[in-house]
């Protein structure tokens, strides 16, 4: 079963999605929204993952206690570094950590440094590095209008 609540721009599905059981995406960050984080997770879980953005850009990434750590952002010396957010309760908590190390990894390299986030994954292997030669990427051309087929 899948439903959509458009209050809370957010989608809970038990039988569907794998890893996460709730989420919201790009919410705005108004007092409301803040507030009512607690109404739109349903309890217990309340724990898992969060991004904050300035504008469309990610420049936080954290776990936890999601209302909470919330809530802290708005208080602390992030609060002026962003302006919306988004959630994810994680359906297997054991997870949580990888996923958010997952996410900071994608991050580009000058957020790492803004925010000195970094992230190993749990019980991590080595990592499987390219051969010095195979580094350079492929050129390719970019055309100037990418919407049009010209």
């Amino acid at each position: 079963m899948h439903i959509r609540d458009e209050r809370y721009n957010c989608s809970v599905s038990e039988d569907v999605m794998g890893l996460i059981h709730q989420f919201g995406e790009m919410w705005a960050r108004t007092p409301k929204n803040i507030k009512n984080i607690r109404a739109a997770l349903k309890k217990p879980a309340r724990a898992g993952v969060y991004i904050l953005y300035d504008g469309a850009t990610p420049v936080y990434i954290g776990k936890g206690n999601i209302p909470y750590r919330l809530e802290k952002a708005t208080r602390n010396k992030r609060k002026n570094f962003w302006d919306h957010f988004s959630w994810y309760v994680i359906k297997d908590q054991a997870l949580m950590h990888d996923v958010e190390v997952l996410l900071l990894r994608a991050l580009p390299p000058y957020l790492h440094y803004l925010n000195g986030q970094n992230g190993n994954f749990i019980n991590e292997p080595p990592a499987t590095d390219q051969h010095p030669s195979d580094q350079a990427a492929e050129y390719i051309t970019r055309k100037k209008d990418i919407r049009s087929n010209k």
